[in-house]
């Protein structure tokens, strides 16, 4: 039928009538291009296929093609396959139609698609059609009776089909030939399949691979690995899952051959075999990992700088490192070397993995390490090993300083002046004091009074104040050495070292005592401001020596810090002085500075209840030699909140005395607090006389004992005698401490006429009124008058009523 077609001699208008809704014309048009076919119309409506985006106009043209398969060149198969990789579901259909046409004569241009294309859909369909079309059965049919010549000369076109079928073939070409007679054509075989292996993309070739391994002839395995390793990591996981349970010879060929890929996919797979087994596994295994991180430093060199800071840069850095450093273990001794210059050479470009593993990489790799620091320039030394000194890391650190305790090594000085001067404050405290440990070792003696006797006395300076914020314990020795420096200066420097908080110890204190017999009078004021907080008995004595000095400036300056101290002493330890104690030192202090009672006066206004308190005990106990012109300070503390204090205030005022006082004092006589009122009541007998009376006289009758009892003591003596009631009254109490404070109080007035009261209370039921009894009769009347009143008491059943009893009947002997 195909000699009545009509040509096509318009491609487009043959082309137009393709697509049209109209079949007859379309199937017309295709007949047309069938009958027309050459090359030069497969391009065409090649190009019309891409220039469409209609999937039935797609279809047409793929049918088309579809009718002309059987007489498909090679190239117009080149430029149909293309179409491939733009197609969906329906039309892979029919481009499996089309490559059923392929024969021996076309068969190229297909395989040329397999050996560049990893998809594994692409190989599916092409291989499906090389299938269909029979040429794969006819090759494999072939493929036994050919000759060995025949064999080299159609090895690559089977190669190019990857085809499932063909692998059988290829395994029996890799296997070890047991015929001895057949070993040279096999082995020439193999060397010419070799040529082709990378050509094989499918993944199932390499499980297979992977699979039959231990068959596989030992000289086929680096070119089959080379070739595998196209897969990337796939390859390198699948191959090393369960490489540990194959033969101790598979291991070692198999490291040996990674070792000749120096594929970065295989890195993170071989850190096992560090610790296999077998004798040489291990170190291949090392030399293995080494040549990898070099040709990854070969690519950070190659970077520059800049290019090494790129995020993709620092996670390969970290893919290279990591398990490196999951080997700084002594599991791994065997090869801790290899790992340690590993990771040195990678430190070269990233000096963090050195830092952060130097403890480690010294232990295991000294000599080389060290070796290495002597390679580098001046300033890259310097700088990390100051990075290491300075590092978050104290063992980091450490390790810096074992290094720099050799001054042999021509580096550690310099490198020490520039840490110390420039970067200490920076350095974490437990290296600083490693630091000064290692200038007190014996072997960095002549460093160390080299440093700190330097001709620059700002550079001395600046080490004496670096030692002292270093806060190292042994770091005073040093600066004692520089106590009598001939630089006013760098001593000043070391006064205010040693008052530093970390510096609060005896061995600062002595340093301090030293410089108190500087030349230096300013200096020495400005120590004793200091050393003045000390509350050590050597302060005082050091003091108590400059008194006697001839610049009236230190006497003077010597005394006032001897009043502070003093003062400071007395103020804290007031609550657990005897009275005595108090008096005296108290006096001694106002002897030593004339502010003290003003300072304490003021202290009554002070905003904490404590200080107010401690200021009016004190004063109390000092009360006789406060001046008048204190009272204001006195009277604003009448209105204080703490009834102690107000109480205490009472009695000083009352003791002062003066016209203002009297009235502070009758108002006090309604305070809310017991001891105020008590207080008031006897402080009124120093500034008041019997017209007050009226005033006192409700006290009486007051609901606290010793306010009752002061009333009768004050009363009687202004003159106003008419109390008897209340003493009565008082006796009668079912209060006992009402009956003890009448009977201390009528005692305290010493007189004869109180006799028979006091004798009509001596058998009271309680034993502390008795005693108060007894007490009082002892001092209005003598032993004579007494005993036949007290002693039957000599039997009382209180014990304290009994010694009474017995220091009232004894004469007291007057004095000649």
């Amino acid at each position: 039928m195909a000699l009545f077609v009509k040509k096509v001699t318009d491609p487009e208008e043959a082309f137009q009538r393709l697509i049209k809704k109209d079949k007859k014309a379309s199937d017309g048009a295709k007949a047309e291009f069938v009958a027309s076919m050459n090359h030069g119309l497969v391009e065409f409506l090649c190009d019309k296929f891409n220039e469409t985006e209609e999937q039935e106009n797609r279809l047409l043209i793929l049918e088309t093609f579809s009718a002309y398969k059987e007489n498909l060149s090679e190239e117009d198969f080149r430029v149909i396959l293309k179409l491939f990789t733009n197609s969906d579901v329906l039309l892979k259909e029919v481009f499996k139609e089309i490559l059923s046409g392929l024969n021996e004569h076309n068969l190229k241009a297909a395989t040329e698609i397999l050996t560049t294309s990893m998809d594994p859909d692409v190989h599916k369909t092409i291989q499906y059609g090389i299938e269909n079309s029979g040429v794969l059965g006819r090759i494999l049919e072939k493929w036994n009776k050919f000759s060995l010549k025949d064999q080299i000369i159609y090895i690559e076109e089977i190669v190019l089909i990857q085809s499932p079928k063909t692998y059988p073939i290829f395994l029996e070409i890799m296997k070890e030939e047991a015929n001895e007679a057949n070993k040279d054509d096999k082995k020439i075989l193999q060397v010419e399949f070799s040529k082709h292996l990378d050509k094989i993309k499918n993944p199932d070739f390499m499980d297979l691979c992977i699979k039959e391994l231990p068959l596989i002839a030992s000289s086929m395995r680096y070119p089959l690995f080379k070739s595998l390793q196209g897969h990337g990591k796939a390859f390198f996981e699948k191959f090393f899952d369960g490489l540990s349970k194959k033969s101790e010879n598979l291991r070692l060929q198999s490291i040996k051959i990674m070792d000749q890929l120096v594929d970065p996919n295989s890195y993170p797979y071989l850190f096992p075999y560090l610790l296999d087994t077998a004798k040489s596994v291990p170190s291949t295994t090392a030399e293995a990992i080494s040549k990898i991180v070099k040709n990854f430093c070969d690519e950070l060199e190659g970077l520059g700088e800049e290019g090494r800071k790129s995020k993709a840069i620092k996670e390969k850095l970290d893919y290279f490192v990591t398990p490196l450093v999951l080997c700084l273990d002594d599991s791994y001794s065997m090869v801790i070397k290899s790992i340690t210059e590993c990771i040195i050479r990678i430190g070269k470009f990233e000096e963090n993995v050195i830092l952060a593993n130097l403890p480690l990489i010294y232990k295991h790799s000294e000599s080389y390490f060290t070796n290495y620091l002597r390679g580098l320039d001046v300033n890259n030394r310097k700088r990390l090993l100051i990075k290491a000194c300075c590092y978050e890391n104290i063992e980091t650190g450490k390790t810096a300083l074992t290094l720099l305790s050799d001054p042999s090594e021509g580096y550690v000085i310099e490198t020490l002046n520039t840490l110390i001067l420039e970067h200490f404050l920076s350095i974490p405290k437990a290296i600083q004091v490693g630091i000064i440990n290692l200038m007190n070792d014996p072997k960095m003696q002549n460093y160390a009074t080299e440093i700190i006797n330097h001709k620059d006395p700002e550079f001395r300076k600046n080490i004496v104040k670096t030692l002292g914020e270093s806060g190292a314990p042994n770091a005073l020795t040093l600066i004692g050495t520089k106590i009598r420096d001939p630089e006013v200066s760098i001593r000043e420097e070391i006064l205010n070292i040693l008052d530093l908080p970390h510096f609060k110890n005896m061995g600062a204190l002595d340093l301090m005592i030293v410089l108190l017999s500087d030349i230096n009078a300013d200096l020495v004021i400005k120590t004793i401001e200091k050393i003045r907080e000390y509350d050590e008995p050597k302060v005082i004595l050091a003091l108590t020596k400059l008194l006697s000095c001839a610049d009236q400036k230190l006497r003077k300056s010597a005394h006032e810090a001897i009043a502070y101290i003093t003062k400071r002493k007395y103020l804290s330890g007031f609550l657990q002085m005897s009275p005595e104690a108090r008096l005296a030192v108290g006096m001694s202090l106002i002897k030593m500075d004339p502010t003290f009672l003003e300072e304490t006066t003021k202290n009554l206004s002070d905003n904490e209840p404590s200080v107010r308190l401690l200021s009016a005990q004190i004063l109390e106990s000092l009360y006789l030699s406060i001046n008048p012109d204190l009272k204001a300070n006195l009277i604003v503390a009448i209105q204080d909140p703490d009834p102690k204090v107000r109480s205490v205030v009472v009695m000083i005022l009352g003791r002062i005395g003066g016209v203002s006082v009297e009235a502070l004092l009758v108002s006090c006589l309604s305070d809310r607090d017991d001891r105020v009122r008590a207080n008031a009541v006897e402080a009124l007998l120093s500034v008041a006389d019997i017209s007050i009376a009226d005033k006192i006289l409700p006290c009486l009758t007051d609901t606290n004992n010793r306010v009752r009892g002061n009333a009768i003591m004050t009363l009687w003596k202004l003159g106003y005698y008419k109390v008897y009631d209340s003493i009565v009254e008082m006796f009668r109490s079912n209060d006992k401490w009402m009956r003890a404070s009448v009977a201390f109080a009528i005692g305290e007035l010493k007189d004869i006429r109180f006799l028979p009261v006091l004798v009509n209370n001596l058998n009271d039921k309680d034993p502390d009124v008795r005693r108060n009894v007894v007490k009082a009769l002892s001092k209005v009347a003598d032993p004579y008058t007494l005993a036949p009143y007290i002693r039957p008491l000599r039997f009382d059943t209180d014990e304290k009523v009994r010694k009474e009893v017995a220091a009232a009947l004894t004469i007291k002997q007057q004095p000649r």
